[in-house]
């Protein structure tokens, strides 16, 4: 019996292969491609990582003709489809013309399940043996050997959201796109194309309405008056009780009064508890908020680290709008993992101390679970293994933010001085 199954990509394809051929795995090359074969359970397999779509949209030829075609008839035409990675589409026939069944292994998410589709399309032009569907959420032995020996069905409702997403962008994008340039081009001397989609011009329209909004705010200085204290027990700032003072000669006036004292008298003082509660579980917009605020990373370069991650086994999958966990989730065993990590261990021991409760949010999209780590892992080890700046910072945000999840509310004390000085 010989098995083969379509990746995504190709850190993917060799990931699966490394896990199902426990290590045993023979790279080898199809149609100058490459590709993995091992054994696994008696059965001869061969994985290969795709290069995301291979196949795309556009309409027929004799569409293409600007001056030629009125934009508005290009909304009525249905787009062909046709290969658009000869070389892979080759290799996924080559391979599939060996294969006894075919299992689709391409990230779960719209986008995924039609490059599945791609494979599985073109599989069909040269063989009709079983084609089904491993669904995993992280490149984990325990998970991807649980989708592969638990296949499913390919879901066409799913892969052909993806398709009407990509019909939708094409004959929006030309009719549009090619009707607003020849109208400029009539009343202004310019060959520019000036390009128009659904996604790029909402965008383009929410930048503008800020940057109208930005532009018509008119600045207004303020002054205010700050002073250092040095108590028993260490230093600390306090604020002239105006606040911000928008005239300058009463901010000078008040400045001057209080320059050169050297005393301040504690009139009153309010001590109040206050607690933070934990985090919600990371979801993909949650987790380049974060990604920006503390390490500075962009949001496409922060989803750029997060991918390799992923596909480097390290964490979940990174696209997700789930912010929930499900009630089955090992906690523990994972908990217990970064127990023998140096650099998590203190936060790892106090979490198993009691019963593991993580605080979820709202949100279950049921598409993947939140973004955590899927095993602990040493910044040197994150380094070596994924080869883009700052992979380790963002391995370490992932699993302070998971490990944060877990633990109870900081509970802290606010105080709150009222100093007189003259």
């Amino acid at each position: 019996m010989t098995v083969v199954a379509f990746a995504e990509k190709n850190k993917a394809a060799a990931q699966i292969a490394s896990i199902l051929g426990d290590g045993e795995v023979d790279k080898i090359s199809v149609e100058g491609l490459p590709a993995y074969e091992f054994k696994w359970k008696g059965e001869e397999w061969f994985v290969m990582g795709l290069s995301g779509h291979i196949m795309n949209y556009d309409f027929p030829e004799k569409y293409n003709k600007w001056n030629e075609v009125d934009p508005g008839v290009l909304l009525g035409v249905y787009p062909e489809k046709f290969v658009t990675r000869a070389e892979y589409a080759a290799a996924v026939k080559n391979l599939a013309k060996r294969a006894d069944k075919i299992i689709l292994a391409c990230d779960y998410d719209r986008e995924g399940e039609n490059i599945g589709f791609e494979a599985k399309t073109l599989s069909e032009e040269v063989t009709n043996v079983p084609i089904s569907r491993a669904r995993f959420s992280a490149l984990s032995p325990k998970e991807v050997k649980k989708a592969f020996e638990n296949p499913v069905e390919p879901d066409y409702n799913m892969a052909m959201a993806a398709e009407a997403r990509q019909i939708l962008d094409l004959k929006m994008g030309a009719a549009f796109t090619r009707f607003v340039t020849l109208s400029v081009r009539e009343k202004a001397r310019t060959k520019d194309i000036l390009s128009i989609g659904p996604c790029q011009t909402p965008t383009c329209g929410f930048v503008y309405e800020r940057e109208k909004i930005i532009r018509a705010f008119e600045t207004k200085d303020f002054w205010k008056i700050t002073a250092i204290f040095v108590a028993k027990g260490g230093e600390f700032e306090g604020t002239h009780r105006a606040g911000n003072i928008y005239e300058k000669e009463k901010a000078v006036e008040i400045f001057k009064r209080l320059k050169g004292t050297k005393e301040g008298l504690v009139v009153k003082k309010t001590v109040k508890e206050a607690k933070t509660s934990p985090p919600n579980p990371l979801n993909t917009t949650e987790y380049l908020k974060r990604a920006s605020k503390f390490l500075g990373i962009s949001p496409e370069a922060a989803l750029e680290v997060a991918e390799q991650l992923y596909l480097a086994g390290f964490t979940s999958y990174p696209r997700t709008e789930t912010n929930k966990y499900a009630d089955d989730f090992d906690f523990k065993s994972l908990v217990f993992d970064f127990a023998r990590q140096n650099e998590y261990k203190p936060f790892a021991e106090s979490i198993l101390s009691a019963p593991i409760v993580p605080k979820n949010g709202e949100k279950d999209a049921h598409d993947h679970p939140p973004i955590h780590p899927i095993r602990a892992a040493s910044r040197r080890e994150i380094s070596s293994a994924v080869n883009i700046s700052q992979a380790s910072d963002v391995y370490d945000l992932i699993a302070r933010h998971f490990l944060a999840n877990l633990m109870p509310a900081a509970v802290f004390e606010k105080t709150h001085l009222h100093l007189h000085v003259q």
